[in-house]
C-alpha cells in the first residue's frame, strides 16, 4: 500500500493543504502545536473511519467552519489503477453534522464499508494509556486493532453498543418497574451480541500472544517475561483464552444476566457484558500497570505495535502504512533503533518529530539520511515539502 497524495480542507487547523508523499519515509517536522498530529489523524480517519482522539466528528472541523473534507489517493499493491478515499463533513441548516465517506467518488452506506481499504498500524503517544489508563482505554486499543485485522469486528462493536445503550436507557428510566420478562428480551440480544464481540476479541488475542511475548523478550535483552490475560466477567472466557478451548459464550452470558437481573433493576445500570472487560499485562509475574516502570511500559506497547504490524502484513494482503506520532521522544536510543530495524522496507512510514538534529536525535537523523524519504516542515497549519527530497509522482 502506498499513499500518493492527501488533500485537507478546513480540517482542524488546516485551511487548504495538498501533499504528495514519498513511497518510503515521510517525516513530519515541526514544533508542538503546529498541526503534525492533525495530519496523521487525517490518515487514521480514512483507515479506521473514526478519529483516534475525537469522540465526535464535529471536533474535526476548523473553528468557525461548517464544512471539512479529507481526500486521499493511494496505490494498492498489484492494482493498475489508484484508489481514492474521501470523507466530507458538513452541517445542515439545522446545525446537524452529516459525515459521508466515499470510495472512488461513490458514497458508502456506512463507515464499516471503508474498513480494509487502507490498512494501518499507528503508534500515538496516547497509546501509552494502554497501560497507564483505564480499562476502557485498553478495550479501545484492542477493538481498533481487531478491526484492522478483521473488519467484521467493527460491526460487532457497533451492534453490541446499540443494544447496550438501549437496555441501559430502559433500566435508568424504569428501574424496578422494568419487569424481568421485559428485560429478558433485551438480555437475549445482549448475550448474543456480547458473545460475538467477546469471541472476536479472544481470537485476535490468541494470535497476538506468542509473537508479542517473543518481541518483548528480545527488547528486554532476555531479562523479562511478558504475560497477559483477558479479564472477563465470564470465568469460562478467561480460561478459554489460555487453553484455546471453545465454549458457549452466549449461554454463559445468559446465565450471568439472569443471575444479576434484579441487581441491574435495583441499580438501573447494565452490569454484565464485554463493555466491563479488561486486559491485564504482567512482567515476571508482576502487573505492569502497578509495578512497571515507564521504560517497561513503553517497551511493552512497542512490542504490541510491532506484532500488530507483523500480523496485519501477513493477513491483509497489503503492506499496511505505519503511523508514528512523536513516539521516538518516548523511547531511548536502543528501543528507537529496534523499532527502526524492525520496520519492513516495503512499509510506507509517516513519522512526526520536533527536530532532526544529529546530536539531539541521532537515531532518527540517521534513519532519515538513509534515503527514500521526504521531509515536510509544519508551521501554524502550513506544510511545505523540503525541496532537496524527492516525492513519488
Amino acid at each position: 500500500m502506498r499513499i500518493r497524495s492527501l488533500a485537507l480542507r478546513h480540517y482542524r487547523n488546516y485551511h487548504e493543504q495538498e501533499l504528495t508523499f514519498s513511497a518510503g519515509k515521510n517525516i513530519i517536522l515541526g514544533q508542538n502545536g503546529q498541526g503534525k498530529t492533525n495530519l496523521l489523524e487525517a490518515l487514521y480517519l480514512l483507515s479506521h473511519s473514526r478519529s483516534h482522539r475525537a469522540s465526535l466528528d464535529r471536533e474535526l472541523l476548523m473553528a468557525g467552519s461548517d464544512y471539512a473534507a479529507v481526500s486521499l489517493v493511494m496505490m494498492p499493491h498489484g492494482y493498475l489503477a489508484d484508489i481514492r478515499l474521501d470523507v466530507q463533513m458538513k452541517r445542515d441548516t439545522a446545525g446537524r453534522l452529516k459525515t459521508v465517506f466515499k470510495l472512488n467518488g461513490t458514497p458508502l452506506k456506512n463507515r464499516s464499508q471503508l474498513l480494509g481499504h487502507l490498512p494501518s498500524v499507528s503508534f500515538f503517544n496516547t497509546d501509552l494509556a494502554l497501560l497507564r489508563g483505564t480499562p476502557s482505554d485498553r478495550r479501545r486499543w484492542l477493538d481498533a486493532a481487531v478491526t484492522q485485522y478483521d473488519k467484521r469486528h467493527f460491526t460487532y462493536v457497533a451492534e453490541y453498543e446499540k443494544i447496550r445503550k438501549q437496555k441501559s436507557r430502559l433500566l435508568k428510566e424504569q428501574g424496578m418497574a422494568c419487569t424481568p420478562a421485559h428485560l429478558a428480551v433485551w438480555n437475549e440480544q445482549l448475550a448474543r451480541a456480547g458473545a460475538r464481540l467477546l469471541q472476536s476479541r479472544l481470537s485476535y488475542l490468541c494470535f497476538l500472544y506468542d509473537p508479542s511475548v517473543v518481541r518483548y523478550l528480545e527488547l528486554s535483552g532476555q531479562q523479562e517475561a511478558l504475560n497477559f490475560s483477558y479479564q472477563s466477567q465470564l470465568e469460562e472466557a478467561n480460561k478459554a483464552f489460555k487453553s484455546r478451548v471453545d465454549i458457549d459464550l452466549e449461554q454463559a452470558y445468559m446465565a450471568l444476566l439472569n443471575h444479576r437481573i434484579n441487581e441491574e433493576r435495583q441499580r438501573g445500570v447494565c452490569l454484565v457484558g464485554p463493555h466491563r472487560d479488561d486486559i491485564r499485562f504482567y512482567l515476571n509475574g508482576l502487573e505492569v500497570c502497578a509495578y512497571g516502570s515507564q521504560g517497561q511500559q513503553r517497551t511493552l506497547v512497542l512490542a504490541l505495535k510491532l506484532t500488530e504490524l507483523e500480523l496485519l502484513s501477513q493477513t491483509s494482503g497489503e503492506p499496511p502504512i505505519l503511523i508514528l506520532d512523536d513516539v521516538m521522544a518516548e523511547l531511548d536510543p536502543e528501543r528507537q533503533q529496534y523499532l527502526i530495524d524492525h520496520i519492513p522496507p516495503e512499509i510506507q512510514v509517516f513519522l512526526t518529530t520536533t527536530h532532526l538534529d544529529a546530536q539531539l536525535n541521532p537515531v532518527v537523523a540517521r534513519y532519515v539520511g538513509e534515503g527514500n524519504s521526504t521531509i515536510f516542515k509544519v508551521s501554524a497549519g502550513q506544510i511545505q515539502a523540503q525541496p532537496e527530497k524527492r516525492c513519488i509522482r
